[in-house]
């Protein structure tokens, strides 16, 4: 089990071992006195530290940390005995890429490159330093890679500069390039960027300054002033960038200003206004989104721009528009589940039956949202097998000796909830099968369920759903299900999304246990249950969390009346959940679908779907989804919708 918060207090107060000498080889728990160290800064304790967990598992920690803060000064020596003593942890890496960025903002080159192959992970900084070195040593390909990344109009390091200017020396980045990538940056709302790229233009064809920050503070004014009798590329970027810039607020009155611009700017110019403002005006479920859209014609469109302009469609009903859109996207983007799915209906919907169910049925053989919904579409709904698969003692030894999963379990003992994942993560790299589910099974012995699903999770072919899809706490959840009138799947549905049954869990933001409860949502349901004597501390204890939460999820189901739209709310709030509703009812699908966030959008459908598995696991009965997602009727279809904006 866990350290006990109070127990590491005091472990953390005393010094590093209760009664043990000063010169004791450290402890586990000692870490989190090493930790401190670290964050003080205070590199001679740290040292101390390094030096007392010398060949214990954790050593590699307060090795990493001291490094880490004497980088710029430590021997080449130092560091590679690190890397080479400790590549088989998560620490390696970022050690690497943090030294990789010293040597490159010092120009030593040749360590620069000797170190650079073995980085593993992508750094966009470590990459620019890397094109500095390959030009330092007259690698024209590296000027070649330079104008690829500047024209990606991606927000660029400043270690990106150097290549840049060499790439602009060697006339590969001129006008034609510093105005596309200008564009770029300008839609994506990277103005310092666009600035930096301006300077690589001839002064006479320069956006002038005060002229972009009008545009970007005061976008309607600026348009509405702008008469230019000879226009130019930066009268065209900057008109652009505007009505951009107010179209998300305000799509109409950025439509009316493209229109009244339209000649000055040109047919290529206007259709990509057009797209822009319909992009815009489709995530804020503007009705007139896929009337923008088609002025647009076939663009040309971001892949952003196309996800939306399915979403569009499918709101409007308008199943042509829906195919089209899809039909646009390249095909690494056209490959998502989404996607796919939304192309067989909208085939299906047009009559094209053998079409739809030629990629309907690969689809139904994925294990997600939309694979379900496949399945459904072609009437070969068919539940898991819930039968556990015994866990064989050599897998279970075969995981416990990985030295990975050994610092992943100390460190869940210690609360370091971060650096544990991350050797969890590399313990389970490329581990096959029955190794998961063993991993699963020792995770679920720690006290760890949310591990322990996140490693059924992931099997390739041998599944065990008893463990992907648990039931833990069942008997609070029971009791709470009954007594607020909620489906128990749906309510297992949002613990498993939520916290993976994980009582202690915490977010970022203080979302706290079994049902990720906010501060300010738990004492409003504290009053209305009401809950005598509350106090936070009590979110962790499941019982009352599960109870919390369920009768704050009852409120919400009853307010908004349908659970997928009741599931956004316990996400993103009742009352944007009200505002993503359409005049008309929606397909709960097709709701879930066009919800503006894209974490609520996911949550939803892995809602949706762990509700599903549930059911099934609970009644065995494999439910209809799209009967589960149901239809969500109009914010005005009901008075009591109207209450949801009393609830937090």
């Amino acid at each position: 089990m866990r350290l006990p918060r109070l127990l590491a207090a005091l472990l953390l107060a005393a010094g590093p071992v209760l009664g043990a000498p000063p010169n004791a080889p450290a402890t586990d728990a000692d870490l989190v006195a090493a930790r401190e160290a670290s964050q003080r800064r205070d590199l001679k304790a740290l040292e101390n530290w390094r030096a007392r967990f010398a060949g214990h598992p954790l050593e590699a920690y307060p090795a990493y940390w001291l490094l880490s803060a004497t980088l710029a000064k430590a021997e080449p020596a130092q560091i590679r005995a690190f890397l080479s003593r400790h590549a088989d942890t998560p620490l390696a890496d970022p050690l690497r890429r943090d030294w990789l960025k010293v040597l490159g903002a010092a120009g030593q080159w040749d360590l620069f490159r000797q170190e650079f192959s073995a980085l593993a992970s992508d750094d966009p900084e470590v990459a620019c330093y890397a094109l500095q070195e390959r030009l330092a040593r007259d690698d024209a390909e590296a000027l070649k890679e330079a104008r690829a990344l500047w024209l990606a109009g991606r927000e660029a390091p400043a270690s990106c500069a150097p290549a840049f200017e060499a790439a602009a020396r060697e006339r590969l980045i001129g006008s034609p390039e510093a105005w596309e990538r200008i564009r770029k940056l300008l839609a994506a709302g990277l103005v310092m960027d666009a600035r930096r790229a301006n300077t690589f233009l001839p002064n006479k064809e320069q956006l002038n300054e005060k002229a972009l920050e009008r545009a970007a503070a005061e976008p309607a004014k600026y348009l509405a002033g702008e008469k230019s009798r000879i226009p130019t590329r930066a009268t065209h970027e900057l008109l652009l960038f505007a009505v951009t810039r107010l179209a998300r607020t305000k799509p109409e009155d950025a439509a009316a200003h493209l229109e009244a611009h339209a000649a000055q700017m040109g047919p290529d110019d206007t259709r990509t206004g057009w797209a822009r403002i319909a992009h815009s005006a489709a995530q804020q479920h503007h009705p007139r989104a896929v009337e923008w859209y088609a002025k647009a014609g076939e663009g040309p469109f971001t892949n952003a721009q196309l996800q939306w302009k399915v979403r569009a469609a499918l709101r409007a009903g308008d199943w042509a528009a829906v195919r089209a859109a899809v039909n646009l996207m390249p095909p690494e983007e056209a490959r998502d589940p989404a996607w796919r799915y939304w192309l067989a209906r909208s085939l299906a919907e047009e009559g094209s039956g053998p079409a739809a169910e030629a990629i309907l049925r690969p689809l139904a053989r994925e294990r997600h949202f939309y694979g379900l919904m496949a399945a459904e579409d072609l009437g070969i709904v068919k539940g898991p097998d819930w039968s556990a698969r015994a866990v064989a003692e050599e897998d279970l030894a075969r995981v416990r000796a990985i030295p990975a999963v050994t610092r992943a379990f100390a460190l869940y003992r210690l609360e370091m909830n971060p650096e544990a994942f991350r050797e969890w993560v590399l313990g389970l790299r490329a581990m096959d099968d029955r190794g998961l589910l063993a991993a699963s099974e020792l995770a679920l012995q720690e006290g760890l369920a949310d591990r322990a699903i996140g490693a059924a999770d992931i099997t390739a072919s041998v599944h065990d759903f008893s463990r992907r899809y648990p039931v833990h706490h069942r008997e609070p959840l029971a009791a709470a299900a009954r007594q607020w009138g909620v489906d128990e799947a749906l309510l297992f549905g949002i613990i498993r999304q939520e916290s993976r049954f994980n009582v202690a869990a915490k977010s970022r933001v203080g979302a706290t246990g079994l049902m990720q409860l906010m501060p300010a949502t738990a004492r409003w349901v504290a009053k209305q249950i009401p809950l005598q004597y509350y106090h936070p501390a009590q979110l962790k204890q499941p019982d009352v969390n599960v109870k919390m939460g369920t009768y704050y999820f009852h409120r919400v189901l009853t307010d908004l009346g349908d659970p997928v739209a009741a599931a956004a709310a316990y996400n993103a709030g009742p009352g944007r959940a009200k505002r993503w509703r359409a005049t008309g009812s929606l397909e709960g699908a097709v709701y879930a679908e066009s919800i503006p966030f894209d974490e609520t959008r996911d949550y939803v459908k892995k809602v949706m779907a762990n509700a599903w598995y549930y059911t099934h696991r609970l009644t065995g009965k494999a439910a209809s989804l799209r009967a589960m997602m149901g239809t969500v009727a109009t914010s005005n279809a009901n008075g009591a919708a109207n209450v949801a904006s009393s609830i937090p």
